[in-house]
């Protein structure tokens, strides 16, 4: 009786140091041999690394439902690595997403749905992830990064300084830490202390791409050519580092390379927009289409056959790469362009052969019978046909015509109302980045000048004007406003209305584009040294639309003076 007692609790103490020491131990399934012993978690990990190494993506999937012990998110979450490394983006996103909804994931799960999202350019669906995964876990550089970087491609520049006033305590060497405060207090206009964050990462991460492009980043918003210099030199660091040329970087270039006339350089560089890397602040167009050769990769061309254009950018820009548009047709015959519904008036009106489609059209263009070459993003096209700034201005004549009906009908009500004083449109703001808004806006007051003329002034500035034109009207400007037309949405009845006036003032804005391009007078002022990359350096003159005309400070002008000179020079 006692040997048997002893025996029992033998076997019981034995059981209870078993079941400590395979806490940490996988269970398998119930083949024979090794599979069925119990395995070190680690060994497990090494051994299904080893198949993902070795591409036996069959053995690695058989391991994952064969083990038995773990939770359901963490098989999820091995089935995504499978899915991964098969390349198979789509499953491997599927698995991250059931995972999360597990109530016991951890955060690197979801960290990594935001990395897949963000690798693919989709930064505003990756962002709620990544900022969850940091803040369930403050200590994961990896999310902090991810969510730093979703958050200046998105534009939250303040909200980035808010996020790194912890995270560079926290981080007080990390460099990409460090990177996104800089370039938060550029986006934020805060120049001053950005630069001054730029030289101290340029002295301790002297041989670092990234901050060299952000040094000529900030140039960039005043001295395009100083900015080039750094341009370079960050591209040599990154092919150094990396094997290859940044595209990111290529494509911040590509606008100050267009902006010196350097077109040889400038329009390769600008291809590099479509880059993942790049991210939102590029050029993006529907992946079906991409898929799809490219018609300027193509030795000949089959008029017969359909090439598809695909707009991209903002309707101003969309205007400018329609410049060459006729001859684009004339070369490649049967044209599909796909674009917004509310250009397809003027589209349509303007060019002749040229088809008009909306964009829900690309979602089955690739699986179509259709006899096609292939496809080009819109912005693609000047590249063909402008080699230098005298090719340019072989486009300059107007290429939009305005409604001839609604033309006549506001032409005849202006008219009217003018008595015999010039009818003048102005604009005052456009852009949506706040970098862009600085070299894209005038304050009111600083209009004064142009009310004082004698004339008959028309609102032309499109979005939700009412408390400046209230403000103005206080100041006794009895100002035209058509306020039933959506200048965003009825863009016929805008180019109508602005083609009725006897001339524009304006900053630069999509109106400058659409009003130049039907052969309109147009006096551009510009706020700021440096505009637009197609306002070149020092142009006073547009070199894509023949009747523009730019404003810039002298020295010693403030923005009063300039609209002062520009309105005695415009309104006579």
């Amino acid at each position: 009786m006692v040997t048997k007692a002893k025996t029992a609790s033998n076997k019981k103490k034995q059981s209870k140091k078993t079941s400590t020491t395979s806490r940490n131990k996988i269970k398998t399934g119930n083949k024979p041999g090794p599979t069925t012993e119990r395995i070190d978690a680690k060994k497990w990990a090494k051994l299904f690394d080893a198949e993902i190494k070795a591409k036996n993506f069959d053995e690695a999937l058989k391991m994952v439902h064969e083990v038995r012990g773990i939770k359901r998110w963490q098989k999820l979450n091995l089935l995504s690595s499978i899915a991964a490394h098969q390349k198979d983006l789509k499953l491997c996103e599927d698995y991250m997403r059931q995972a999360i909804r597990e109530s016991d994931c951890g955060s690197a799960v979801k960290r990594n749905l935001a990395a897949l999202l963000v690798s693919q350019g989709k930064m505003a669906e990756g962002l709620p992830f990544c900022q969850t995964a940091y803040k369930e876990d403050p200590n994961d550089l990896k999310a902090l990064q991810l969510f730093l970087n979703c958050l200046l491609d998105l534009g939250q520049g303040e909200h980035v300084l808010k996020v790194c006033k912890d995270a560079v305590k926290k981080f007080p060497d990390d460099k990409s830490v460090l990177i996104a405060k800089a370039s938060a207090l550029r986006s934020t206009s805060q120049v001053e202390e950005a630069d001054k964050e730029i030289e101290i990462l340029i002295e301790k991460f002297p041989e670092e791409p990234v901050v060299h492009r952000l040094k000529a980043d900030l140039l960039g918003d005043s001295d395009s050519r100083s900015a080039i210099k750094y341009y370079d030199t960050a591209l040599d660091l990154s092919k150094k580092m990396h094997g290859i040329y940044d595209p990111a970087v290529q494509w911040n270039m590509s606008l100050h390379l267009l902006r010196t006339r350097d077109f040889e350089r400038g329009w390769p560089a600008w291809e590099q927009g479509f880059h993942k890397v790049v991210g939102t602040m590029g050029r993006n167009l529907p992946p079906r289409v991409r898929n799809l050769p490219r018609v300027d990769s193509l030795k000949k061309i089959d008029k017969n056959k359909w090439t598809l254009v695909v707009a991209e950018q903002g309707i101003g820009d969309q205007i400018l790469f329609l410049t060459v548009m006729q001859d684009f047709i004339k070369d490649h015959g049967k044209v599909l362009y796909v674009c917004e519904p509310r250009l397809h008036p003027i589209i349509e009106r303007s060019f002749k052969g040229l088809e008009i489609a909306c964009p829900g059209i690309t979602f089955d263009w690739e699986q179509s019978t259709v006899h096609k070459n292939g496809y080009l993003p819109l912005g693609s096209l000047p590249g063909m046909y402008i080699k230098n700034v005298e090719d340019f201005k072989k486009y300059r004549k107007p290429f939009l015509q305005a409604n001839g009906h609604k033309y006549k009908k506001y032409r005849d009500y202006l008219k009217k109302l003018a008595n015999g004083k010039p009818v003048i449109g102005f604009s005052w703001k456009g852009g949506y980045w706040a970098i862009q808004r600085k070299t894209k806006a005038l304050l009111l007051d600083n209009w004064k000048a142009i009310f004082e003329k004698d004339a008959l002034f028309v609102n032309l500035q499109y979005g939700d004007v009412k408390e400046d034109l209230e403000i103005l009207r206080k100041n006794g400007l009895n100002i035209v406003d058509f306020s039933k037309v959506d200048y965003r949405q009825d863009l016929d009845d805008w180019l109508s209305i602005a083609s009725a006036c006897d001339g524009i003032i304006s900053i630069s804005t999509a109106l400058v584009h659409f009003a130049g391009a039907v052969g309109q007078k147009v006096a551009l002022i510009m706020p700021e040294k440096q505009g637009p990359w197609i306002l070149g350096l020092n142009d006073s003159e547009s070199i894509a639309y023949k009747n523009v005309r730019i404003y810039r400070r002298e020295k010693g002008e403030n923005m009063s003076d300039l609209v002062d000179r520009v309105a005695s020079l415009i309104i006579t």
